[in-house]
């Protein structure tokens, strides 16, 4: 090559996003392991705790995030069953619009999947208990509002609790059922059915959970990427979470409203 000649550009490797194949094990692996072990370090925290309180709450939420996402790292990353790049997340490859895109389907969701739930609660179970202690769950058993519940409660459920979930649900399991089938049908419905029973204490958070795991499944599946889901269901649960807490305040505010 003389000094005038450029060199030729070297092209880009395509980034690896089509999972391998795995076994059946692994997938009763990741279910034993991931939602076996939060149900057990849930259980042991219900022990601890005589009545529902912040500190439990909160734990319960790091719990989740630890049990959830540490499943996805360590037997799907470290044991090579699927990889950083086949999650979409490396290279980081960042787009403004998937964050538009991802608030305006949750808002998008939003009304849809509360007039669902509550039909589903309503129609099943005639009352709505079990939707009542899952948001007594969330507040920690608060009763008035404080900046340090709504803090917690905001770190855990909007922030927390969305990201390992999308780590495991959409991860690890839907990328699962990605290397077993060429039906993309059948790995949507698969892994947002997953996602929806593991919500199975309120049937309408179940009926809910459904449609957000649909939506973020083909999400993932159209961009191959995490980021939309992500975004999706944190702005769905911090929503939740503002929600909540702004009762809280108009209830304090105006004590009729009790």
């Amino acid at each position: 090559m003389t000094q005038f000649e450029q060199p030729k550009a070297v092209p880009e490797q395509p980034v690896e996003v089509s999972p391998p194949p795995q076994s059946w094990l692994d997938l009763a692996s990741y279910l034993l392991v991931g939602i076996g072990s939060f149900l057990l370090v849930s259980t042991l925290i219900a022990t601890q705790f005589q009545e529902l309180s912040l500190g439990a709450s909160f734990l319960l939420f790091l719990a989740n995030f630890f049990c959830l996402g540490g499943t996805t790292v360590l037997l799907g990353i470290r044991r090579g069953n699927v990889s950083w790049a086949q999650l979409g997340l490396r290279p980081f490859r960042w787009r403004w619009q998937w964050l538009l895109i991802g608030i305006g389907l949750a808002v998008l969701l939003l009304p849809g999947r509360a007039v669902l739930g509550l039909l589903v609660q309503i129609l099943v179970e005639g009352n709505l208990d079990s939707l009542q202690a899952r948001s007594d769950l969330i507040l920690g058993g608060a009763l008035e509002f404080s900046w340090l519940g709504f803090l917690s409660t905001f770190v855990g459920v909007g922030i927390l609790v969305p990201i390992s979930e999308e780590l495991y649900f959409r991860g690890l399991l839907h990328t699962w059922f990605w290397g077993k089938t060429s039906r993309v049908w059948l790995r949507v419905l698969a892994s947002s059915a997953l996602f929806a029973l593991a919500h199975a204490d309120s049937l309408s958070v179940v009926a809910a959970s459904s449609v957000i795991g649909v939506v973020n499944a083909i999400a993932y599946e159209r961009t191959r990427s995490l980021f939309i889901p992500i975004v999706v269901h944190v702005t769905t649960n911090s929503a939740a979470a503002v929600l909540l807490y702004l009762s809280l305040a108009l209830m304090e505010l105006f004590p009729m409203l009790q």
